[in-house]
């Protein structure tokens, strides 16, 4: 027969297990995950964009031409600029954060890692802050219409439900007839539909699971087709290659730091990214608009 275990005996073994990594590891491999809605969000935005990790001491500084118009998220985080001159630009660093805290009787009492749990969480938030960002940019971009050389805009193109092959090539040929290639095509899983609905023929439908983890649904003529849910339904973001259309400077990669508490007797955690955001190349993207009735 087992031997049965006190209460008190268990709740001694976890406070020993809860003070190590490796005890908190061993637990987390003992228990459940908890009930979902859905799957947490992993970034997408920066696939878009040249990712440079920034050396210590360097800063975000980039030549340009003189008819390059960038658009930049402002050292707040919030605001988008649009910078016409000078020649040399600077992309302004800002920091995306979240704090995390969780209560010690809550460690004992929940059946899953509740430690890791609240990491994936706040990971899952900066990220989808993140993304929010990289589509406002687009926004302005597509919004402001223009760069200083006449007749090289690249307007907004309006269609009616359901996108056809045909609307998406003449989507593709505004941003190829700057010599820039498409590269990545971002929309709703509402417009998606439409697009798997064109058969294998002209779609390359992804199966793996790892890459729709990450959001890359299919690839059209080269292209890949990225959904998330934070694109609005309606908005369809063509893209050129990303050396060829932004930057993502990154001075600190996603870091997480030990913030407990021990007076308020919780387990915390700092997590936060340095980065900064920006367009350079209005003539790389082109947004459809959809209207469904």
């Amino acid at each position: 027969m087992s031997q049965q275990v006190s209460n008190e005996l268990k709740q001694q073994i976890i406070s020993e297990y809860i003070k190590t990594a490796a005890g908190r590891a061993k637990l987390a491999s003992s228990m459940i995950q908890p009930l979902r809605l859905r799957r947490d969000y992993t970034a997408v935005g920066r696939k878009t964009l040249l990712v440079e990790q920034l050396p210590d001491g360097a800063l975000p500084i980039y030549d340009k031409d003189p008819e390059v118009t960038a658009f930049v998220v402002g050292e707040e985080g919030q605001n988008i600029v649009a910078i016409q001159k000078p020649r040399r630009v600077i992309f302004p660093l800002f920091e995306i954060a979240s704090n995390p805290e969780i209560p010690l009787t809550q460690i004992k009492e929940r059946r899953f890692d509740l430690i890791e749990r609240a990491q994936d969480l706040a990971k899952a938030q900066i990220q989808a802050a993140e993304d929010e960002r990289v589509f406002a940019v687009l926004d302005s971009v597509a919004v402001s219409g223009f760069d200083t050389l006449p007749g090289q805009t690249n307007p907004d193109i309006a269609v009616v439900a359901p996108i056809s092959p045909s609307v998406l090539a003449d989507v593709f040929a505004e941003v190829e007839r700057h010599d820039l290639r498409v590269a990545r095509i971002y929309m709703n899983a509402t417009d998606y539909a439409d697009i798997r609905k064109f058969g294998r023929d002209i779609l390359d439908i992804e199966s793996q699971a790892t890459l729709l983890k990450t959001g890359l649904q299919a690839t059209l003529w080269g292209a890949q087709i990225i959904t998330s849910r934070l694109v609005p339904a309606g908005f369809v973001y063509v893209c050129a290659e990303a050396d060829n259309f932004g930057r993502f400077p990154v001075r600190t990669e996603l870091t997480v730091l030990s913030a407990d508490d021990p007076k308020a007797r919780t387990i915390g955690f700092s997590c936060f990214e340095n980065v900064g955001i920006g367009v350079f190349n209005p003539r790389g993207l082109t947004r459809l608009v959809v209207t469904r009735v």
